[in-house]
């Protein structure tokens, strides 16, 4: 299953039965033609990487949060 939309709230998702991706989701929210929330999301289930996530928001041009996480089964990246 894969889905787009492109207006002020862009999301896509994406799912995949491959026994590699299980979960790939990204959401953009704008406004005033600036990125407010970046949100980026990953899981798979190949028995190395469990969750990435990667969190960014933006206001007044100005970066305020920029986290990523990541977790591994094996402990390697």
């Amino acid at each position: 299953m894969a889905e787009f939309k492109s207006q002020s709230l862009n999301e896509f998702k994406s799912q995949s039965s491959n026994r590699r991706v299980q979960i790939a989701e990204f959401k953009s929210q704008s406004s005033n033609r600036r990125v407010q929330i970046a949100e980026f999301k990953w899981q798979s289930s190949n028995g190395r990487v469990q969750m990435a996530e990667f969190k960014w928001q933006c206001s007044n041009r100005r970066v305020q949060m920029a986290e990523f996480k990541l977790q591994s089964l094996n402990c390697r990246v």
